[in-house]
């Protein structure tokens, strides 16, 4: 409820909210009628089933959820991760509506005013509503959801109007995934067949003979050889969307010497008033790149074992350095040493604020409840009874054991530190007036208080322009893929490889904020040629778009290169067989005394599983284990790994199935369907629609 207390506040930012909506609505207007002029194309986010889902169409919904997020959560702008998933959020939301939601509606599925009425009173919600809406105890409160819509405010209008549909929407899905998973059935037969899988249970001891102990030269893999295995498991290359390769070139800008040689001039300037000022903590945090950190140090956790020594070691006022650690000139000065203890058990009374920059009534109480402490009443009653931190004055007022390292204001630890065992003190914070009790500490080490003088050696304005410089004379020179890809191999450069990108890839590993590079390459026009010089953070990027991976069964000539391990594997696995058969080995000591491998074992196998243990998934191995009789050796297996040898050496067949097993398995096997059914269901109705999606286009 807290997240909505402040909404009728806020009728400006709602009024502004309205005036934007109603100037998309007049654009929307003019874009449409401008689409002679135009081309209505180019305002298309994307179809399903050749129905147009309009730029106007998506902006609007992703208005109205970014209008909900600022407003409910109080929220003056959105961050760029979560305008994402609002996007993200508001085109699933369009194709449910244009896909399932067509299949709801032909249905007939509804969801009625009085079943919203019913699911607001059970609390049978959303999981937005249910933390709109909660009382002092966590729970829901149906009055809270009920009373906020009654203000009937515009905000609270707004608010509602948008959980509501949310609520109505889910409410109707839920109703034909049901209608959906109702026509799931697990027959007799599938329970007796799942039970004897489950019960009829193998140890096996093994030798695996792993691919790599043969070297990818010494096997021949011909064009024909991956030709045939690519038309033999087509089925395994029809993509559901497209998918686009690039090559990319990285000028890192890297600090130079002269940008060290600069950040160490910085250190050196300030050394002298470092060594003097009385105010290191204000020096510190006005010079260093890396604000004062008021740390009390034990022996050992100063990282740097030289720096750790010295301020153990030497008098206070020290100063260590200048000394280079990472990116970074440092210099350490001992502040203090002293005697302290690693932690404290304490318990408090919160003594609030009631009225921002008036804290005098929250002083007066505190003073009068210390008069009351001293008299003898018992501290924990009163925390109980006065405390305005609800969550620790449930356990009469008790905070546990805390550590400098403990994410708490620093006044509230600063006099949690300093005062002693058994004894009581008050600190003022933003929060109010605490009351402080200190039950216990642990036994006071000596510690140390460092100020560390932090510049960071950072790439100069040169430095920079060097690296764009470099990227720009490359980019210049190499406009077509195919010179780019003369070039890096002539000049011997890194050449990185970002492949199967989709179009809506938010990240490219390794390149910060590189969704800019995944429009390039899916602009028609510009990944013809060459990139310009991209910026990501400190590197400049040159990229070539090398493949082109089409929706529905890739090419062959696309897809070659990543299928040749695999086929290499079946070259290999195809040799390691034909040297064990050779060998005549009738069981697997022999085969793993001559392959050089050790033998090993595993129990439990079930041709239910899914792995073995300290195997990994091999399906071929389990198959194979089931079906052995005791003491049985199996022919050379090619899995996924090596070519495995296997000897079953403990064997228990399948039990007889009980009636209490077609109850209780019948009802895990239809909840595991409808489970599926969940997520399935969308899937295969999505997949009888021809979609579109064009937001690459637009951002």
């Amino acid at each position: 409820m807290a997240a909505l207390q402040s909404i009728r506040k806020r009728g400006t930012l709602l009024a502004v909210i309205i005036g934007v909506a109603l100037l998309a609505f007049i654009l929307g207007d003019f874009l449409n009628s401008g689409n002679a002029l135009f081309g209505q194309s180019q305002y298309e986010m994307g179809k399903i089933n050749g129905q147009t889902i309009s730029y106007q169409e998506f902006s609007n919904k992703v208005n109205q959820k970014e209008n909900f997020y600022r407003i409910a959560f109080n929220r003056s702008s959105l961050d760029g991760e979560t305008t994402d998933q609002i996007r993200e959020q508001a085109w699933e939301e369009i194709i449910r509506e244009k896909g399932i939601g067509q299949n709801i509606k032909n249905l007939g599925i509804q969801c009625t005013g009085d079943e919203l009425l019913n699911m607001i009173n059970t609390g049978n919600v959303t999981p937005m509503i249910r933390q709109a809406f909660t009382n002092q105890n966590g729970q829901y409160d149906p009055q809270l959801a009920k009373t906020y819509i009654s203000s009937n405010s515009t905000e609270s209008n707004f608010i509602w109007q948008c959980m509501e549909d949310e609520l109505k929407a889910t409410r109707e899905y839920i109703k034909y995934i049901s209608l959906v998973a109702s026509g799931l059935y697990v027959t007799n037969s599938e329970v007796e067949q799942e039970f004897a899988e489950r019960t009829h249970i193998t140890d096996i001891k093994y030798v695996n003979i792993p691919y790599t102990s043969i070297k990818d030269e010494d096997v021949s893999v011909s064009d024909k050889d991956l030709k045939a295995f690519f038309e033999q498991n087509a089925k395994r290359f029809d993509t559901q969307q497209e998918t686009r390769d690039i090559a990319y070139v990285s000028f890192d800008v890297v600090a130079s010497d002269k940008d060290s040689a600069d950040a160490k001039k910085i250190v050196d300037d300030l050394k002298n008033t470092f060594e003097s000022t009385d105010e290191i903590e204000n020096f510190v945090t006005r010079n260093s790149d890396i604000p004062y950190q008021n740390i009390h140090y034990s022996k050992g956790e100063i990282l740097n074992k030289t720096v750790d020594s010295v301020m153990f070691n030497s008098l206070e006022g020290i100063v260590y350095g200048p000394y280079i650690e990472g990116e970074y000139y440092k210099m350490a000065r001992l502040i203090k040493k002293e005697m302290l203890s690693d932690s404290v058990k304490v318990s408090h009374i919160l003594i609030a604020h009631r009225t921002q920059g008036d804290t005098m009534p929250a002083r007066l109480k505190a003073d009068s409840l210390m008069g009351v402490i001293k008299s003898g009443i018992d501290f924990g009653a009163l925390a109980m009874q006065f405390s305005d931190d609800q969550t620790s004055a449930a356990d009469s007022g008790n905070l546990g054991w805390i550590t400098e390292r403990i994410n708490f204001i620093p006044e509230f630890k600063d006099a949690c530190f300093s005062t002693a065992k058994g004894q009581i003190t008050t600190v003022s914070t933003q929060y109010g007036v605490h009351i402080i009790k200190v039950l216990d500490k642990t036994a006071p080490k000596q510690k140390v208080s460092v100020g560390f003088l932090q510049i960071e050696i950072r790439p100069g304005k040169e430095t920079r322009q060097a690296a764009y410089m470099a990227a720009t004379q490359f980019a210049g020179a190499n406009n077509k893929p195919s010179e780019f890809e003369q070039t890096v191999q002539a000049n011997n450069l890194v050449r990185r490889v970002a492949p199967n990108l989709t179009s809506n890839t938010r990240v490219i590993p390794g390149i910060e904020n590189s969704r800019e590079l995944v429009r390039w390459a899916f602009d028609n026009e510009k990944s013809k040629t060459v990139s310009d010089v991209m910026e990501f953070g400190d590197r400049y990027i040159v990229a070539a778009l090398v493949g082109i991976h089409r929706q529905g069964l890739a090419k062959y000539e696309s897809v070659k290169e990543f299928i040749r391990p695999e086929v290499t594997n079946n070259k290999k696995a195809e040799k390691i067989i034909a040297d064990i058969k050779s060998k005549n080995a009738d069981n697997v000591d022999a085969v793993a005394a001559q392959t050089g491998q050790t033998v090993k074992t595993a129990a439990n196998v079930n041709f239910g599983a899914s792995q073995i243990a300290g195997v990994g998934f091999e399906p071929a191995v389990i198959a194979a284990a089931a079906a052995l009789p005791k003491d049985g050796v199996s022919s050379p297996i090619q899995g996924r790994t090596g070519v495995f040898v296997i000897e079953n050496t403990s064997y228990t067949p399948s039990q007889e199935i009980q009636q209490i097993n077609y109850n209780t398995d019948r009802t895990q096997l239809q909840n595991d369907l409808r489970s599926r059914a969940s997520y399935q269901a969308v899937d295969a109705v999505n997949k009888t629609f021809n979609i579109e999606d064009n937001r690459v286009k637009f951002f």
